[in-house]
């Protein structure tokens, strides 16, 4: 009986450092790697870490940070979007043909709110209405989007002058410009609405158990277009960054960006399968990818070699929140006031 106690004691102990080394890895283990890339670049190259070329870094993925705000709200709630990208070109080029025919930036800004939320609310009724499967609803339009974009400006930029665009690329108080101004905003009304509204709280219950929340009285279609309706608003701020930075819109603008938003909430330790996660998590993933993606860059690394590092440090980030699930499964946790 001794014996048997002594291994239960072990077994518990055992159990307990597993969950504190889970835990520790979990909420700790991707800002460790992202500082040892931020050590690496540099030492390679001792003007990575100056205030320039960290404003420069915020600037360069504002819409990347914005998007993957939208972004966080779609997977916990396990109704993935792939359509951002293509989204914010073709929002992009409503924006810069309103404008060149009306020379009215505000027309033009808000033709590219109204085509971000109507292309979003198409994506919604089809899942909502139809049945079909977001994946599947959002990856057609991923495709038809961008065509759409393209075929409506012959596969050519339409240059955007304007005192607006000027402002939101030349004015900077402090060290911060309008889109890093932009990142805070969205995160903060992001943190809001996921936090303080029932919006946030149906994401985590459609997340949980969709069926529950039906049948527990919750008109769960409504806050699916809802969420939709709002990724829309998030995808429009992306595409006013966008358009800013390259002072046009371009029907390939923004390609692949919603893939490294994904990317971003999951490494940041959101799981996939939904119902769960914050914003923090999804803010420290973005700046992960925001060092990979400018760190490589300073690097002057040709495409083939820039996406396999690139996609080798992903998988190794991935592989840290792999490990920490894995600890955690069957992990006890310590007794309250126990040190382990």
């Amino acid at each position: 009986m001794r014996r048997e106690a002594g291994d239960g004691r072990w077994r518990s102990r055992g159990g307990e450092a597993r969950y504190v080394a889970g835990t520790l890895l979990a909420d700790y283990g991707l800002l460790l790697m992202f500082g040892v890339l931020v050590a690496i670049f540099t030492i390679i190259n001792p003007g990575f870490l100056t205030v320039a070329n960290v404003q420069s870094l915020l600037e360069q993925n504002a819409a990347l940070a914005i998007v993957a705000v939208g972004t966080t709200f779609a997977i916990i709630s396990r109704n993935i979007d792939l359509s951002p990208g293509s989204l914010i070109a073709l929002s992009g080029v409503a924006l810069a043909l309103v404008f060149t025919a009306t020379g009215n930036i505000v027309l033009g800004l808000l033709a590219g709110l109204a085509v971000a939320i109507l292309v979003e609310l198409c994506n919604a009724l089809l899942i909502v209405g139809v049945g079909i499967d977001p994946l599947i609803v959002t990856l057609a339009a991923w495709i038809w989007v961008r065509g759409l974009a393209v075929s409506l400006t012959d596969a050519s930029s339409v240059v955007v002058r304007s005192p607006f665009i000027d402002f939101m690329n030349s004015f900077e108080l402090l060290g911060i410009s309008p889109p890093i101004v932009l990142i805070g905003v969205a995160y903060l009304a992001g943190w809001f609405l996921l936090n303080k509204t029932r919006l946030g709280r149906y994401t985590y219950a459609l997340g949980g158990d969709e069926r529950a929340t039906r049948q527990a009285g919750v008109n769960t279609a409504f806050y699916k277009i809802l969420m939709f309706l709002m990724f829309g608003v998030f995808v429009w701020l992306g595409t006013i960054v966008t358009v800013s930075r390259l002072g046009a819109a371009a029907p390939d603008a923004a390609y692949g960006l919603e893939l490294d938003a994904i990317v971003a909430v999951i490494i940041g330790g959101n799981p996939f399968h939904g119902g769960e996660g914050s914003l923090r998590r999804t803010a420290v993933g973005v700046l992960f990818i925001a060092v990979l993606n400018n760190g490589l860059s300073t690097l002057g690394m040709r495409d083939a070699s820039f996406y396999a590092f690139k996609g080798m440090a992903i998988l190794l980030a991935l592989l840290f929140d792999v490990l920490s699930r894995q600890l955690l499964r069957g992990a006890t946790a310590p007794a309250r006031g126990q040190a382990v």
